[in-house]
């Protein structure tokens, strides 16, 4: 099974190295690094594609009232892992929590990061920048969590298809699976087969 990687460090270093042996610009070796997570990106939907193709699109309504709505959205800034900020066309701001995920905390105040946190967060930043930092917003179940946050599934359209985020993180090691909130049990259940995946092929947080 292929497994989908993306090492910001090892990703330079490989870049480098073609960019040496070819002599290539630095617009050329930016290329050449978005061509290398553009593989990777590939090699993630051979992780249970038929699952990923039958994933309900439209998930059940919400009881929760919020003014979000669901739909194609610009993201403004990359919190962490699993939380970003987005905004939509009359430039109103949200702050989106990826439910059913739970990335490594970054660094706080008087507080340092947990391990693996800045490589969820460049995960994160590197999934959603394939598509011109565009995303799209979907809702299942609980709306809105203790902090005000909007819980979403959240997806990115690349190349190959859509990748579902909060899904992706859990099965590159990179979030566990947090499934008190209410959503489908459809969502449930592939959340724990990516962490079952990661724990097996010991990724990142549970290389130990």
């Amino acid at each position: 099974m292929a497994r989908f990687r993306t090492n910001k460090y090892k990703n330079r270093a490989i870049v480098n190295g073609i960019g040496k042996l070819l002599k290539l610009n630095r617009g050329q070796k930016a290329l050449v690094s978005a061509i290398i997570v553009i593989i990777a990106i590939a090699s993630y939907f051979v992780f249970d594609q038929n699952d990923f193709a039958s994933f309900p699109s439209s998930p059940r309504a919400s009881q929760q009232s919020t003014s979000l709505q669901e739909g194609i959205y610009y993201v403004s800034h990359i919190v962490d892992g699993d939380t970003i900020d987005i905004i939509d066309n009359k430039r109103q701001k949200y702050r989106i929590r990826l439910i059913g995920a739970n990335a490594p905390e970054t660094a706080k105040k008087n507080m340092p990061a947990e391990p693996y946190a800045d490589k969820a967060t460049d995960f994160t930043k590197q999934i959603i920048t394939i598509n011109k930092n565009q995303v799209r917003i979907s809702f299942d179940g609980d709306r809105i969590d203790k902090y005000g946050r909007n819980l979403a599934m959240v997806y990115v359209n690349t190349p190959k298809g859509e990748i579902w985020l909060n899904e992706a993180l859990i099965y590159e090691g990179l979030a566990k699976a947090r499934l008190q909130y209410n959503f489908s049990n459809a969502a449930k259940e592939r959340l724990k087969k990516a962490e079952l995946n990661a724990k097996n092929a010991r990724k990142n947080i549970w290389n130990f």
